[in-house]
């Protein structure tokens, strides 16, 4: 009875605390949101693929959906979108995220940046020819928020294929990592 009662206790202590509790990405804030509400949800995979269910855990690599009492695990590699079935407030996520301002931004940060801070709608093909349209609320390094018509989804960027805003942007107001340099050099010869 001893050796069981310590098992359960190691086990507790062995538990993982879902990502979910842990603040910051934007795909850990969505899926959260959707967790804690209980929000129906359909997914695309890569392929085409069309699950629905409620998300009830997640981590860095899979999804847990539930429907009809059954769970199915699925790998976040497959994923291609996420919708909840009605509208979504997403503004305490975009806020949660915040601007993505990197010391070293990569093209692909400049370049959303300028999209979102434009509030234009993009068309967004997908690596299996599916095309999404709407604004873009939000990013991190693996997924971007689309809205459109009060509607939101999450897009896994391994499934994109390409990004076309509406209008031309001019990518030379964002800030670079040259433009640190530019300010250094411009200040060693303020003499």
């Amino acid at each position: 009875m001893g050796n069981s009662a310590s098992r359960a206790k190691s086990r507790q202590k062995q538990r993982v605390i879902p990502l979910a509790d842990k603040p910051g990405s934007l795909q850990d804030l969505f899926l959260n949101a959707l967790r804690r509400s209980k929000t129906p949800v359909t997914m695309f995979l890569v392929k085409g693929v069309k699950l629905q269910g409620i998300v009830t855990w997640f981590d860095n690599f899979s999804v847990l959906l539930r429907r009809d009492g059954q769970s199915q695990l699925i790998y976040k590699h497959a994923i291609s979108t996420i919708m909840p079935a009605g509208p979504m407030d997403v503004s305490a996520i975009v806020d949660g995220v915040g601007e993505n301002q990197k010391k070293h931004p990569l093209l692909q940060d400049i370049f959303l940046n300028a999209v979102r801070k434009s509030e234009d709608s993009v068309t967004m093909f997908l690596i299996n020819g599916v095309m999404l349209q709407g604004q873009i609320a939000g990013f991190d390094l693996f997924c971007m928020l689309l809205q459109r018509e009060g509607m939101a989804q999450l897009v896994y960027k391994h499934a994109v294929s390409t990004i076309q805003p509406a209008r031309p942007l001019n990518l030379a107001e964002e800030p670079t990592d040259t433009d640190d340099a530019d300010d250094a050099d411009d200040a060693d010869h303020d003499d």
